[in-house]
């Protein structure tokens, strides 16, 4: 591993290395993306930007600034859709997860920063070591962490990067600010962990983890500063608050479930090494939750080690304390979805919208593991930790890929539903969130701000509305239900054509047609049976959300889309939705 090293630690090849990875998920990025809202993002975004703009006094618009979305005040996400609509005059929904994704960016290039400061200024060592020119090298790693395909659910949904990775970047700017043992330094931290608090409920975890590297340092003024800010920026956090959490149901889970949270919270930090999402959730468990295990004896080591330096002398190290805070901090989100998230549902560890906790960690951890290597064990162990990383980034933009096609054909179809039928992009029929989506949508489209995507899919798609009552007598389809409480709430229709692929441009869609609607569902191949993730069931499935259409008995038939044609296939098969009946838990 010597030569391999000493190959990596060359600076044109080092940087290339970084750099590559970087590049490879912008081009997935911009090869994927698409300007599609939905759901939560209709309330986050366009209902915000006219609450702002139709306010009448300076009061209204903090107002409409500082309004929860859900359980979150999201103020650096309004900031930035403001931004973008002073600046273009309208919404794009690619551009702002444009804005939220180049977050990675900012957290890559602290933890550039903080590598050059502890090797440049004289004192500001790395556990005794002096890193000398190995900076670069120590960062190697990080990018085939930070840019990946696995956390696909927050990369492409504007919300999710300005409110989940957008806090991440403040907060680790904040730790970069407050880790600087100056005064002027604490000042500006201090605004910024305000604002971050602000900008989504997790940024309340900076707090305490400020206080444990004030607590390094021994700056007792500023420690008691810090957490009084921190106090009253909490009370004004949840001032007034409209919503209720449920966190005392979180609290009874752990009692009643001690191992099994402390199991999800495993699973969760090592949800970086789950591999291949197509499996399922049962099969999917075993890796993230030794790598977690992994993961956390080595950083409680760690913080052990650095807490019991701190009794006997003031830690001067800007690496550490800044280190220290960073991973305490990402360590508390986790634990956040694990006290108050797996009483929804378990599988939630794996749920890839969280994955970018798991995946900052690491790579804030491959950074500290650099650092505490000797020169010499560099040599030795530093070339398989980027092998190691390199292969896990390569494989799961193999695995993860393919999700996130299906995942933008999904939206594509639920936005041919919600234009041709006022219904598709969140909420179910009748229902309040269904009609104020169609309302915001309409507001925008009246005030040229947006307008979804036409045509949804192809051209093509056109055809749909006068479907010829033909047969395709090769095309055979699965129909069942699934029940919960004794009543349908999915019909799930199922395919087992054998030479069944999805590609960008390539995929079939279910068609359901009665005499006033037409409905399309995007065919996902089928979930792996097993343990082997290469042993994929041919054909495709349809789970239907029966509350999603109108009643009516629908004609199924098939949309074929391929790049260079798409053809309609009906077949003799029917389906009947009920008339009445919703969900409850979306009739707001």
């Amino acid at each position: 591993m010597t030569k391999l090293y000493r190959l990596l630690a060359t600076r044109p090849f080092t940087i290339a290395l970084i750099v590559l990875p970087i590049s490879a998920f912008w081009i997935y990025f911009f090869a994927l993306r698409y300007n599609i809202p939905f759901l939560d993002e209709f309330e986050s975004i366009p209902y915000f930007l006219g609450r702002f703009l139709g306010a009448n006094t300076f009061g209204e618009a903090m107002s409409a600034l500082l309004r929860p979305n859900n359980e979150h005040r999201v103020v650096y996400g309004r900031l930035v859709v403001l931004g973008q609509y002073f600046l273009t005059g309208g919404l794009n929904f690619g551009g702002l997860m444009l804005w939220g994704n180049a977050s990675l960016i900012v957290i890559f290039y602290v933890l550039y920063r903080v590598l050059r400061r502890a090797e440049v200024q004289p004192g500001a060592t790395v556990s005794g070591r002096r890193l000398g020119g190995r900076a670069l090298v120590g960062l190697m790693v990080a990018p085939l962490l930070l840019f990946m395909a696995q956390n696909y659910l927050l990369t492409f949904m504007a919300m999710n990067t300005l409110q989940y990775l957008s806090l991440i970047m403040l907060v680790f700017i904040t730790f970069f600010v407050l880790a600087t043992d100056q005064p002027n330094y604490l000042a500006g931290a201090l605004a910024l962990g305000v604002f971050a608090t602000f900008s989504m409920g997790n940024g309340m975890l900076l707090w305490p983890a400020g206080a444990g590297m004030l607590l390094l340092q021994r700056r007792w003024v500023g420690m008691g500063i810090w957490m009084l800010v921190g106090a009253l920026s909490i009370y004004l956090y949840f001032l007034g608050y409209p919503v209720q959490q449920g966190n005392a149901e979180g609290f009874a889970y752990i009692v009643e479930h001690p191992l099994k949270t402390i199991a999800g919270f495993l699973i969760f930090a090592g949800s970086v090494f789950d591999l291949f999402p197509g499996l399922s959730f049962e099969n999917r468990v075993y890796l993230p939750f030794i790598a977690g295990l992994i993961l956390m004896i080595g950083l409680v080591y760690w913080f052990i080690q650095t807490l019991l330096t701190a009794i006997t002398r003031k830690n001067t190290s800007f690496f550490q304390v800044f280190m220290f805070g960073c991973l305490l901090f990402m360590l508390a989100c986790i634990a956040l979805v694990a006290v108050f998230r797996l009483r929804i549902y378990y599988s939630i560890v794996l749920h890839t919208s969280y994955r970018t906790n798991a995946m900052i960690l690491w790579a804030t951890a491959s950074v500290l593991l650099f650092s505490q290597l000797s020169e010499k064990n560099r040599e030795r162990y530093w070339p398989m930790a980027w092998l190691l990383f390199l292969g896990l980034n390569v494989v799961t933009y193999f695995t993860y890929v393919p999700k996130v096609i299906e995942r933008k054909k999904h939206l594509q179809g639920l936005t041919y539903n919600q234009t041709h039928n006022n219904i598709g992009l969140g909420g179910s029929r009748h229902t309040n969130l269904a009609k104020f989506i169609s309302e915001q949508l309409s507001m925008m489209h009246e005030r040229d701000w947006y307008d979804v995507p036409k045509p949804a899919i192809t051209a093509d798609e056109e055809k749909l509305k006068a479907i010829p009552a033909t047969t395709a007598a090769n095309v055979s389809l699965r129909v069942d239900s699934v029940l919960v409480d004794n009543k349908p709430v999915f019909i799930v229709v199922e395919s087992d054509q054998p030479d069944y692929t999805v590609g960008l441009n390539k995929g079939t869609y279910l068609v359901l047609k009665s005499d006033k609607h037409t409905y399309l569902m995007f065919g996902e191949k089928k979930q792996i049976q097993g343990r082997n993730p290469f042993r994929v069931p041919p054909g495709f499935s349809v789970p239907l959300p029966i509350y999603l259409m109108e009643g009516g008995r629908y004609q199924l038939g098939l949309f074929n889309t391929s790049p260079d044609h798409s053809d309609i296939q009906m077949t003799k098969q029917y389906v009947d939705v009920p008339a009445t009946g919703a969900w409850p838990t979306q009739n707001f």
